[in-house]
């Protein structure tokens, strides 16, 4: 049997459940501003355009500063909003964010009877990594 010293763990989607904690910061967020409520249905419309902003990222098309408030300029534009809320939305979606912790499974169970065995590590290279080890890795990391 193989021994290992350090576990270097990927967040999203391993660890942690980030579209769960995406979802429940912007409903949160919708009641907070007095937007009323954000549907599942809204929240698959702002999936949509999050995706396509951040594709834009990767081909170097947009600034992640750009990304951050164009997406909910055009979410809310989309929804019949105020676009003009989005500056101030995106900043208290990132606090909001970080403050909603969705674990995937049993990520927190596994991580914890792990602690004083063995080092661990959280690594996150989001799309970038998803993208590499698609052609460099492919069938050795689901």
């Amino acid at each position: 049997m193989k021994h290992f010293d350090v576990i270097l763990w990927d967040v999203d989607g391993t660890l942690l459940n980030f579209l769960e904690a995406e979802k429940a910061a912007i409903r949160s967020l919708f009641s907070e501003f007095g937007l009323g409520a954000c549907t599942d249905e809204m929240l698959g419309r702002y999936s949509g355009i999050n995706r396509k902003y951040w594709n834009r990222l990767e081909r170097g098309e947009m600034s992640k500063a750009e990304i951050l408030v164009g997406r909910f300029e055009e979410f809310f534009a989309a929804e019949g909003l105020d676009p003009s809320l989005s500056v101030r939305f995106n900043e208290a979606y990132q606090v909001r964010l970080g403050d909603t912790v969705v674990f995937c499974d049993h990520s927190k169970e596994l991580v914890s009877s792990l602690v004083g065995k063995i080092r661990q590590y959280v690594v996150s290279m989001g799309l970038w990594w998803r993208r590499l080890r698609s052609f460099v890795i492919p069938g050795l990391i689901r």
